[in-house]
């Protein structure tokens, strides 16, 4: 007779479901991975909605909208180059500070050598590519963990950056002998200083002809180039089977050292090239700039869906996420939260992402959960004074022998 059993013997055997249906927590099991997918989606739409119902038109205007996603541009390009490196399964630790130094770097270009935003872009980008080199060598080929290279980078980079301006801010509004800024200067406000619109007078969707802020249409087109280096070519399609196994893709001929160097090397370019915006918008370089810009690069990323484990994540989703960042930003500042407040929100933001992003974490913990669920009830019920289960007894003394005479 065979041992084998039927399907029909099988669902007989199976356990059954409670009368109400399956579980709360298979429930909850077969609902996170939808809201995993769709996070950073359901995050935007709840900022926006915050915004219009505590601020109205305050928020929801042309203007202002502009103004928060051209602050926040910057950083978003960061997180553009820290997708591609955490999709390997890295992190970039420094590309804060590699924004930074492009920043001093594009300040003195044009104070002391009074180039041209054609030059000083470029130059800058070659500057964040090559720290970008060191860092990718240094992970692929030295065996070194990427968070250690990459924080190391972190505090090179800002030493170099101090020693370049003497540790004081290099301004980026010159001002002739009549009194009026330089050519040159006017030229550089075009890269990020709000109010200076670029393709004035065509006739663009959603703006009319009153222009486009630089910053933005900076961070669109590094979004829709990127996106599509990573879904529709085969460098993209490497970048994934390298975070999502790394032995089965060099197995596979994929030069894995290959790929990891250019994806840090193209967050370093990424980072150069955002520095004169950054130096645009403020009006100066500061040897502090980008400080914990990392932070918030790596924040966006994670809300946006990517995996900090690699192999998963997308720059679309890189891009929800730094909206979420920066409206959240822009909302609670119309509401007058605190800054430390707004730092402890954000936090709490990117756990939430991170737990959402696990469905399997209450599995994992259930088993402890009922464990100290039934320690606590063991506990209210026992009457004080009664020893535990498994607890040693105590001995009765044993009288002391006499001394033999």
């Amino acid at each position: 007779m065979s041992s084998r059993t039927t399907p029909a013997t099988r669902r007989a055997l199976a356990p059954s479901e409670p009368p109400g249906g399956r579980s709360l927590r298979t429930r909850l099991r077969g609902v996170l991975p939808v809201l995993g997918s769709l996070q950073g989606y359901i995050g935007l739409v709840l900022v926006v909605v915050a915004g219009m119902l505590t601020k109205g038109q305050v928020f929801w205007n042309q203007q202002n909208l502009t103004n928060a996603v051209g602050a926040f541009a910057s950083r978003g390009i960061l997180a553009v180059g820290e997708t591609l490196v955490i999709l390997t399964a890295g992190i970039d630790l420094s590309v804060g500070s590699l924004l930074g130094i492009a920043s001093m770097v594009s300040a003195l270009l044009l104070v002391h050598q009074n180039l041209n935003i054609y030059e000083i872009v470029p130059l800058c980008m070659v500057v964040g590519a090559l720290f970008g080199l060191a860092n990718g060598a240094a992970t692929a080929l030295l065996r070194i963990q990427s968070f250690v290279v990459t924080l190391a980078m972190l505090n090179v980079v800002r030493g170099i950056d101090r020693m370049l301006s003497d540790n004081v801010s290099v301004g980026t509004q010159l001002i002739n002998a009549h009194g009026q800024l330089t050519p040159r200067s006017a030229q550089f406000q075009v890269l990020g200083t709000p109010g200076h619109n670029i393709l004035t007078g065509l006739p663009l969707p959603f703006v009319g002809r009153a222009g486009i802020y630089y910053p933005v249409l900076a961070l669109v087109v590094v979004v829709v180039v990127f996106q599509l280096l990573l879904s529709k070519s085969k460098f993209g399609r490497h970048i994934y089977a390298v975070g999502g196994n790394e032995t089965a893709a060099r197995l596979s001929g994929v030069n894995t050292t290959y790929v990891k160097i250019a994806v840090f090397m193209l967050a370093g370019l990424l980072a150069g090239f955002a520095g004169p915006i950054d130096a645009a918008y403020s009006a100066s370089a500061d040897p502090l700039a980008g400080s914990s810009y990392e932070l918030d690069a790596i924040a966006a990323v994670v809300i946006g869906g990517a995996s900090l484990a690699g192999g998963r994540g997308s720059i679309v989703g890189t891009l929800v996420g730094s909206l979420i960042l920066t409206l959240l930003d822009n909302v609670l500042g119309l509401n007058a939260i605190s800054d430390n407040a707004q730092l402890i929100i954000k936090g709490l933001i990117v756990i939430l992402a991170v737990v959402i992003q696990r469905p399997d974490l209450f599995r994992a913990l259930g088993p402890s959960v009922r464990r100290l669920g039934r320690l606590i009830r063991n506990r209210a019920d026992d009457p004080p004074g009664k020893a535990e289960v498994g607890s040693p007894q105590p001995q009765p003394a044993t009288p002391p022998l006499e001394e033999s005479r």
